[in-house]
């Protein structure tokens, strides 16, 4: 077995000295031949065919060896070394007398602290009348392996540059297939590199397809030939665009083609490829030839918007000119009607006056059919009394000439003396007639004499159209909004839902026929309605048919001028 006892400083640099004394000449050679030793750069070592170091050169010293005045860390460097050395040697000659072992040995700079790496060459060496031994050496193989480990590291970076080259190609190739417009890469020869697919289907055929296919896919690729053949000519263009007349080689329908070529440079501005990008034409034609279409329809449009606009204006001042005609004939109706109803009512007013004379007995006793007929003539001529003055009230507010006096008045008064002026006519009838007012009602700041109109005509009208029942005067007043109401319930014919904006037109009634089974000119809620407007109130109505109806009468306490 060999000695793993650590190396000791030999008693002569480099060779262990033998027990016998060498004559002179012997002793120069050894000299000379430590000296060759010890200038070897490799460590170099003689063992014992059982592993005992018997000498070491310089190199072999410095890693093996640790002197009287090392370092701590010098000694652990060197120790750690002579174990790895002897295990090394140990599994060097274990299969007794080789010729040759060879082996990896990792050891530790002393002085560095770095990691060597040498190659143990161990050979056995027979010297005549000597016994055998072993010269070790270490070749450094340190830088080798560096280089070794950068190559590996180079060759592992160059599989995967290959392999992202490769995944780069594969993800291009689908990008290239996702478009939808053909791509064609050619080299700057203008020899075909790499198209997509819908490019192959314009400009490689397969064997397999027709002789009309590969005839059209033939002319396609002439056709871009001539096409790339600006970029292609020395002094070219580095960009070009143009048309391209192609075919579909499976129908032989027309593909008009928009095509886009660029030479790609390398870094000394040198042509390396050129990239072709096909745009289909065909649905761009179209929506050019529609839009064609929409403009001359868009002008043909404007045109007749133009000539209806023109007629528009033209008919707007012919409508303008009759409105203000007929604003004429409204202002001179109501000239008019002011004029015939002043006119009829002085006659008229005679004839009632000598009517109620002749009726009081002035000119003697009469025979019961002349009062009779006086009376029907008195009746009848105060009838036409009151058209006449509704007339006259229509054309005043119409004109803008009816005047509002304002007064202070209480409701309790006032409904007071309607009902006694209607009591005559309440007495020919059959209904109950009643009032119910509200208690602590205030004064009214107001046209006294149109609120009372306004309440004579809605109770002449509860009376005229109801036959049955009763009839209920009532006035309220609403704190919160400082409104005062003068409310007519009847239990009379009723009004349709259709029919009550209509009865507040003028001259409308529900029933206008000829033989309506109730008189009147329809002017009395009409009236109504624009005398409360002028005080700046509001007449409502709600109605049931069959059951009665209701008109209420709102007016705000204080009148408010517009």
């Amino acid at each position: 077995m060999p000695s793993t006892a650590p190396l000791t400083p030999p008693s002569a640099p480099g060779i262990e000295e033998r027990s016998e004394s060498p004559p002179a000449g012997a002793a120069q050679e050894r000299a000379l031949l430590r000296h060759l030793v010890d200038a070897v750069a490799d460590p170099l070592l003689f063992t014992s065919p059982e592993g005992q170091v018997l000498m070491a050169n310089a190199r072999a010293r410095e890693l093996l060896v640790a002197g009287e005045g090392a370092s701590e860390g010098y000694r652990r460097a060197v120790e750690l070394n002579q174990r790895l050395f002897h295990t090394a040697l140990l599994s060097s000659i274990t299969g007794g007398a080789s010729p040759v072992r060879r082996r990896d040995l990792s050891l530790v700079d002393p002085v560095e602290g770095t990691d060597l790496l040498f190659e143990l060459d161990c050979n056995l060496v027979q010297e005549p009348g000597n016994p055998a031994g072993r010269v070790c050496v270490l070749r450094n193989v340190t830088d080798l392996g560096r280089a070794t480990r950068a190559l590996g590291e180079s060759y592992r970076r160059l599989r995967a540059s290959e392999q992202e080259a490769r995944s780069e190609r594969l993800r291009l190739d689908l990008v290239l297939d996702s478009v939808a417009d053909p791509i064609i890469l050619t080299d700057p020869a203008g020899g075909t590199v790499l198209m997509n697919d819908p490019a192959e289907r314009l400009f490689a055929a397969t064997h397999d397809s027709g002789e009309a296919t590969r005839r059209r896919a033939h002319t396609n690729d002439a056709h871009l030939s001539s096409f790339l053949s600006h970029l292609l000519s020395p002094g070219g263009a580095r960009r070009w665009r143009g048309e391209l007349a192609l075919v579909d080689p499976t129908t032989g329908a027309p593909l008009p083609m928009e095509g886009i070529a660029s030479q790609v440079l390398n870094d000394q501005g040198e042509p390396t490829s050129i990239v072709t990008l096909l745009h289909d034409r065909t649905e761009a034609r179209e929506k050019a030839r529609l839009l064609e279409q929409l403009t001359a329809a868009s002008n043909e449009l404007e045109a007749k918007v133009h000539t209806a606009t023109a007629e528009l204006a033209e008919q707007n001042e012919k409508l303008r000119r009759q409105a203000l005609q007929l604003e004429q004939a409204s202002a001179a109706k109501s000239q008019f009607l002011a004029n015939m109803s002043h006119e009829f009512r002085t006659p008229l007013n005679a004839i009632l006056g000598y009517t109620s004379m002749l009726l009081q007995g002035v000119n003697g006793e009469m025979t019961p059919q002349q009062r009779k007929n006086l009376q029907r003539i008195d009746s009848n001529g105060r009838h036409l009394l009151q058209v006449i003055n509704e007339i006259l009230d229509i054309t005043r507010i119409e004109a803008g000439r009816m005047p509002l006096n304002e007064t202070d008045f209480m409701l309790p008064e006032l409904l007071q003396e309607v009902m006694a002026e209607m009591d005559p006519i309440i007495a020919r009838t059959k209904l109950t007639v009643s009032t119910a007012l509200a208690p602590e009602l205030p004064e009214v700041h107001n046209d006294r004499q149109k609120v009372k109109q306004i309440v004579l005509n809605l109770l002449s009208n509860a009376l005229k159209f109801t036959h049955e029942g009763s009839v209920q005067v009532s006035a309220a007043y609403e704190m919160a909004t400082s409104t005062v109401a003068i409310s007519v319930k009847d239990t009379g014919i009723g009004i349709a839902p259709e029919h009550l904006e209509k009865i507040f037109e003028d001259f409308q009634q529900v029933d206008s026929s000829p033989t309506r089974a109730y008189g009147g000119t329809g002017l009395g809620l009409s009236i109504c309605r624009r005398l409360a407007a002028m005080m700046g109130g509001r007449v409502n109505v709600h109605s049931t048919p069959g059951q009665g109806s209701t008109f209420t009468l709102q007016l705000p306490r204080r009148m408010r001028r517009p």
